[in-house]
């Protein structure tokens, strides 16, 4: 062993150059599925650990108004509680900007878990007690930069003046969606009292957060057991956890799954690589074998200098790939609790490392087979003459190699679903270009076959080559037609999310959206809105809170399913049909008729009937201020998912809510400025009438946007990248014989200018058919994302993938045709020296 070690090594030293592009493949997939393995890994990490921050206990309870006495003496004597004041309201600055914020109060024990860190730093009492007569506030990080505030400034809440007396650079349990919901501003409570923002009528969340030793499933149903006449909804960290595991297991899959595409891709590259590298070496291996180098050992030199180049060139991609994370993971921090820690990335490398030689092995297995089969008997017949052909024996090692790569693929995914998905797409699609391959050739021959097509001469050679077995054309289709796929869905979900943003939402979505519209205040509201002289709509709506109590008779809280027991408890947001603000689209059923004035009819949103399990001719029983109301299942609609901004989970038929009708929500169509004007004014004058402004979503939505289309470019030129360079072997490899054809070619009266045009037809055809393929399976594979998961509608934007693709293979093939051209330097007497 220690001889083949050496004469691997001495060999790889003075012939390894040539395997550059077996090296560049494996360290550009191996990096992906590093990269991704360590985000994954490092965000769910440090979700995980601070899942309790990020929660703020281990259970909360919410409720619409402050606990009786002897519910939190229940809950005090079973953990250490905390309680949370929040309201949605507007901030409001000096020079009369306005914003709309998540105001909070917490009392002494607030967090539970974590701390509260503040620049300058302090506690909580010294920057939010009154002193100098003005209370304090701590404003987000967030929404200071956004309206340029520093402490000391003067900001006004309600009837209150606060003066900023600290700047929030963290707190544990701050909302992911806090940039779009409304940035937190902590006050003390006296302050919140003296706002006058707390009212009869007022939208007022109250949170108490438990601490505590005991099962946390036990503790909640213990406390619904006490207390079942209170409307309190009693969540868990584990619960929230789950969900948020997951989504991150689903994105992480993703990025993993991306990652083995581009290992896929580049395997193709490493098969090329090595087969064209040992072709070079039949000579040296045929005389090995006659000097009596057994099959055996020939078989470990060769693969000891595989096994070499994969772990070098997989630590190379580890090492990148670790990088790639660790800026992701910086990235993400400035959103998220995140903090890059080293620890994590063991397992993802280790991961990627066992991945990249697994797949380098599977790949050069069969080009190592054929190259083994050389006879001593080819040094007398002559090399190039030699037919190999892999033994069976290599194959059934190379489907073992694939199989283990598959099955570590499916289990080393978070959700393997996606992986078994990935391995069933990626066998199909080599199914697939297989069949198009013999297709293609198929179709090549036939058009060959009829004379009475009259084609350049140069076009019937191109279609003559296209049908060898050493063509091109099946590693093209395999590796570019992979890549550009890819690319392709990249570029048109890119293009309709954007269009989205910059065109759809702006025209279609309202440009100002108003919750907490008293109905006395709804005048006002008109006044100021209809003062702005871009206004083309303003429409209103009522809202109203309730629950769903029973589904056919059964009361939910006497269900069985603990599911079910917990759904009664969640409060839900009611309307009805008039002013349809966000425009909901009807999935199964019927709305109920204009003016209908027949038993009550009710639409619910899919995603609330699909937890109840409900379908249509239901009938429902809706708790709503104390009272019962039952109303039939007519239809349930699913949510514009970009353009929605209230989320209604259930639509009445009119006249069904009007006794219980104290709030409104509205929209108004008007232009950015004019929304911008009309939300200031609102906010001075209604200080309770909580606005957003699409323009403002817009501009963060953009923001991720951009960091978002940086991360699939980066994925998708690694991708092509990896594509080029397969392409780069099959041109490497092929060169040499359409060299010698084109000297034979040459020899008998070709002209060069014709040979020419023969490449570039070739070439040619190449680049339409992985362009036609990736065009067709990368737009469909868009269209299914974007329909399936965004809600949004590709038409009118295939045109940019098909450009990507065109572009994209006109200028890669085009620069291979180039390389041929370049190395035509014809001389047939060199066929007599050879011949010699």
């Amino acid at each position: 062993m220690r001889f083949l070690l050496s004469l691997a090594w001495r060999d790889l030293r003075a012939s390894g150059r040539h395997l550059w592009i077996f090296c560049a493949c494996l360290v550009l997939g191996v990096a992906l599925v590093a990269a991704g393995g360590g985000l994954y890994r490092q965000v769910a990490d440090a979700l995980r650990s601070d899942a309790r921050q990020l929660f703020g206990g281990d259970l909360a309870v919410e409720h619409t108004a402050p606990l009786r006495d002897d519910v939190l003496a229940w809950m005090t004597t079973r953990g250490e509680v905390s309680r949370l004041v929040e309201l949605r309201t507007m901030l409001r600055t000096s020079d009369g900007r306005s914003q709309l914020i998540e105001l909070q109060s917490a009392d002494a024990r607030y967090p539970l878990y974590g701390t509260v860190e503040l620049a300058p730093a302090s506690s909580l009492d010294m920057a939010l007690g009154q002193r100098e007569g003005f209370w304090g506030a701590a404003i987000d990080r967030a929404l200071a930069q956004r309206l340029g505030l520093v402490v000391g400034d003067r900001v006004e809440v309600g009837d209150l003046s606060l003066m900023v007396r600290a700047v929030v650079l963290r707190q544990p349990d701050r909302s992911l969606r806090a940039d779009w919901s409304g940035a937190p501003v902590l006050v003390a409570d006296g302050a919140l009292q003296a706002s006058g923002l707390v009212q009869p009528l007022s939208r007022v969340e109250y949170h108490y957060r438990v601490r505590t030793g005991e099962p946390l499933a036990s503790w909640r149903d213990a406390f619904v057991a006490a207390f079942p006449d209170i409307d309190a909804e009693v969540q868990t960290f584990e619960e929230r956890s789950q969900r948020l595991a997951e989504v991150l297991g689903q994105m992480g899959s993703g990025l993993l799954l991306i990652g083995f595409s581009a290992l896929f891709i580049g395997g193709l590259g490493v098969f090329n690589s090595v087969q064209a590298y040992l072709q070079g070496k039949l000579g040296t291996l045929a005389t090995l074998r006659a000097l009596g180098l057994r099959d055996g050992r020939l078989a470990a030199l060769v693969l000891l200098q595989i096994l070499m180049l994969a772990l070098l060139s997989s630590l190379a991609g580890v090492l990148i790939g670790n990088a790639l994370a660790m800026a992701g993971t910086w990235a993400a921090a400035q959103r998220l609790p995140l903090a890059p820690v080293l620890r994590a990335l063991w397992a993802p490398s280790l991961m990627a490392l066992g991945f990249g030689v697994l797949t380098a092995l599977a790949f050069a297995l069969p080009a190592l087979g054929r190259a083994l089969s050389v006879s001593p008997a080819a040094l007398f017949r002559g090399i190039d003459g030699t037919r190999l052909r892999a033994p069976r024996r290599v194959w059934l090692l190379t489907g073992a190699a694939a199989a283990l790569v598959a099955v570590l693929v499916v289990t080393s995914v978070p959700d393997t679903r996606f992986g078994a998905a990935f391995v069933l797409a990626t066998a199909a699609l080599l199914l697939v270009l297989d069949g198009l391959t013999r297709l293609l050739r198929r179709l090549a021959r036939a058009a060959l076959a009829r004379p009475s097509w009259h084609m350049p001469v140069e076009l019937r050679l191109a279609l003559a080559g296209l049908q060898r077995t050493d063509s091109p054309l099946r590693a093209a289709l395999l590796s570019l037609g992979a890549a550009l796929t890819l690319l392709v869905a990249c570029a048109l979900v890119v293009a309709a999310v954007l269009r989205t943003v910059n065109e759809t939402v702006p025209e279609n979505a309202p440009a100002l959206v108003f919750y907490d519209v008293q109905t006395e205040q709804i005048p006002l509201l008109r006044t100021t809105l209809q003062a702005q002289p871009g206004l083309r709509q303003l429409t209103t709506a009522p809202l109203v809170l309730g629950r769903v109590a029973a589904v056919n008779g059964q009361a939910l809280r006497e269900s069985g399913d603990g599911e079910r027991v917990r759904e009664a408890r969640d409060e839900q947001k009611l309307s009805n049909a008039a002013g349809n603000i966000d425009d909901v689209v009807l999935r199964e059923g019927a709305w109920w008729t204009p003016g209908h004035e027949g038993a009550p009819q009710v639409a619910m949103e899919d995603r609330e009937a699909d937890q109840l399990g409900l379908k249509v001719g239901d009938r429902l029983r809706f708790d709503i201020m104390g009272a019962p109301v039952e109303a039939e299942l007519v239809a349930i609609y699913s949510q514009r998912r970009l353009q929605a901004r209230l989320w209604l989970e259930a639509i009445f038929s009119d006249g069904v809510l009007d006794p219980f009708i104290t709030r409104h929500v509205g929209a108004a169509h008007l232009d950015p400025a004019g929304a911008q004007r009309a939300q200031d004014e609102l906010a001075r004058a209604a200080p309770n009438i909580a606005s957003v402004r699409t323009e403002s979503l817009l501009v963060e939505t953009r923001a991720l946007m951009a960091r978002a289309s940086t991360g699939l470019a980066l994925v998708a030129g690694v991708c092509l990248a990896a594509s080029l360079l397969v392409l780069a072997s099959v041109v490497a490899s092929s060169r040499a014989r359409q060299v010698f054809e084109a000297t034979v070619m040459h020899a008998v009266g070709a002209r060069l200018s014709s040979l020419r045009r023969v490449l570039y037809w070739e070439y040619l055809l190449l680049a339409v058919i992985t362009a036609a393929f990736a065009m067709v399976v990368g737009s469909a594979l868009a269209a299914a994302l974007l329909r399936w998961r965004l809600d949004l509608d590709p038409a009118g934007l295939y045109w940019t993938g098909a450009l990507t693709a065109l572009g994209v293979s006109s200028v890669s093939l085009g620069l291979g045709a180039r390389y041929l051209l370049a190395q035509m330097r014809l001389n047939p007497a060199l066929l007599l020296r050879d011949g010699a």
